[in-house]
């Protein structure tokens, strides 16, 4: 089996140096110093162990498997890590002194739900039921310390496992919004070509061409590419984009601020989801329509995602709904995934703003670490 890789992220770390001698291969590096880890083929294990003997345990461990191993000795260090990069499975011990395994554990709930980020925690006792009690707010399993090593490697696998079963299911949540023309839509845009057959030829090839456009996009987007370039994107809704304004003419009105010479890299269907609820949800529920802005800037913190509309707006109690990680509501389905997946990349999703009556701005975050900006 291929050996895991093993990465330390301690300050007492100064050089490069093999986790054990028996293990030469084991080079123990900063974190970071092999580019972004969820580009790695491996999954992504976190360990967090103020005792640096366990941490050895527990990576001579899992050593053996197709895993790459990134541990730390507190709980502050490994929420940094997990805002900053995207993680298979959390192995964290309950008991430390700045900050406990449960109330790490808490703290990841906030953003990962129990598919999205698998939790291990590992305990020096049998659990109470208390302690049962507060572990199914959060952790998905246990292990009790001294640890058992095939029975840690089976809890990993399975853990991990579930995780690479719920990205499949995710990927094919996306692939079917990009496979999937609404009908509506296609019949809708067939009609306009029709028609403006009869009338206005080079109106009809510019629709058509657009049409074919948009089609092809969509095709190309069902590979399963983790991200895809900003203009690839783009060239898809403006394609969407450009079939509507045709279709309603004056109700809808199109602004584009893209900052020039931006590039970065994207979840598939991260843009195109927002424009299509703006503008079906929010600008042409209204008799008069209205306008959509779709801004795109480098902000400090990384490249900014903007789409606005002047619409109708959404009920504060609606966006809730919409965003939530836990809740599976039937409507949504594309803004959902996509909040989903930019949590599960980035740590963070959608913001979406919104007033009743006079429009919705959802905006989303690159962060520069992950994709640098040229």
């Amino acid at each position: 089996m291929e050996q895991g890789e093993i990465i330390i992220e301690a300050s007492r770390v100064k050089q490069r140096r093999n986790i054990s001698e028996d293990k030469g291969s084991a080079e123990v590096v900063r974190a970071g110093s092999s580019g972004p880890l969820y580009e790695m083929a491996r999954p992504n294990i976190l360990i967090v162990d103020e005792d640096p003997v366990n941490l050895k345990v527990l990576a001579d461990t899992l050593y053996e498997e197709n895993y790459r191993l990134t541990a730390v000795s507190s709980a502050h260090e490994a929420l940094e890590l997990i805002r900053s990069a995207s993680w298979d499975l959390l192995i964290a011990d309950v008991k430390m002194p700045q900050m406990s395994g449960h109330e790490l554990t808490k703290q990841v709930r906030q953003h990962f739900d129990i598919t999205e980020l698998p939790i291990l925690l590992l305990i020096t006792h049998s659990i109470s039921e208390e302690s049962y009690t507060e572990f199914l707010h959060g952790a998905n399993d246990y292990v009790t310390k001294p640890v058992e090593r095939l029975e840690l490697k089976y809890r990993v696998q399975a853990l991990i496992s579930l995780k690479q079963s719920i990205d499949q299911s995710l990927r094919m949540e996306t692939a079917y919004l990009q496979a999937q023309i609404k009908p509506h839509f296609l019949f809708n845009t067939i009609n306009s070509i029709m028609a403006l057959s009869e009338f206005d030829m080079e109106q009809m090839r510019n629709v058509a061409g657009a049409f074919a456009d948009y089609l092809r996009y969509s095709v190309d987007f069902i590979n399963t590419n983790q991200l895809v370039d900003l203009e690839n994107e783009i060239s898809l809704v403006k394609s969407y984009l450009f079939i509507e304004q045709v279709r309603f003419g004056d109700r809808l009105t199109v602004v584009w601020e893209i900052q020039p010479a931006l590039r970065f890299k994207l979840p598939p269907l991260s843009i195109q989801p927002l424009v299509e609820n703006a503008v079906r949800h929010g600008l042409l529920s209204r008799a008069k329509g209205g306008e959509l802005v779709v801004r795109i800037y480098q902000a400090e913190a990384g490249a900014c995602v903007q789409i606005i509309d002047n619409g109708k707006g959404i009920p504060a109690a609606e966006i809730e709904n919409l965003l939530s990680l836990t809740r599976h509501n039937t409507g949504g389905i594309g803004l959902r995934n996509t909040n989903r997946r930019l949590v599960q990349r980035y740590g963070q999703g959608l913001l979406i703003q919104s007033e009743p009556g006079r429009g919705t701005t959802v905006s989303f975050m690159i962060p520069l670490d992950n994709h640098p900006v040229s």
